[in-house]
């Protein structure tokens, strides 16, 4: 006799889902970003995900409360897939940052309708938001914890967090491409060494 599917984790709920279910959850994240990526954050909807998944818009809501929500999955969803970065042992400050930050960078760089929709959904006070907001600077501040090494003054850490927040409104701002936010932390490590 066959054993039931095991559910299968999946850190973007607050559940485990089991298999149909996290197929479902991935049919919507890989729709809404198609989506976002067509037309943008403000043309997005969780209904046009849902249709564009093959779902009712009744089951998309039972996995995100709004796009706003959507949208931070996703982001969170391709924060997690990105390997750990890589640091030689006698690396310096801003080579450790852009071993931390550089595959971040990298991601937004190459998906600019995603960073504008990520940066726009973050900073919704949607509760669900806020929880995968939490997530998303847990994970970076401990890529840049892993980077920095062990014994890594927790003010650096954090300083080096608000310089990655700061770049990326600005960016989000058009005061500069997406592509220069790792370049300006690497920038104001290399003062900081000094």
């Amino acid at each position: 006799m066959s054993r039931p599917p095991t559910p299968a984790p999946v850190a973007a709920t607050r559940r485990l889902l089991s298999v149909r279910q996290s197929a479902t959850l991935r049919a919507l994240l890989d729709a809404g970003s198609a989506l976002v990526g067509e037309s943008g954050y403000d043309d997005l909807t969780v209904r046009a995900a849902a249709a564009r998944a093959g779902v009712t818009h009744t089951t998309a809501y039972a996995y995100f409360s709004s796009k706003a929500h959507l949208v931070a999955e996703i982001f969170w969803s391709k924060l997690q897939s990105l390997p750990a970065p890589k640091v030689k042992p006698r690396a310096s400050l801003p080579d450790r940052i852009v071993a931390a930050l550089g595959a971040p960078g990298v991601l937004l760089d190459d998906q600019p309708a995603l960073a504008q929709a990520a940066l726009a959904a973050l900073l919704s006070n949607d509760p669900e938001v806020e929880r995968v907001r939490t997530r998303i600077g847990a994970r970076l501040a401990q890529r840049l914890g892993e980077a920095l090494g062990p014994g890594t003054d927790p003010d650096v850490v954090e300083s080096v967090m608000l310089a990655f927040s700061g770049a990326m409104l600005q960016a989000g701002m058009g005061y500069f491409g997406f592509e220069d936010v790792v370049a300006r932390i690497v920038r104001m490590a290399r003062l900081i060494e000094r």
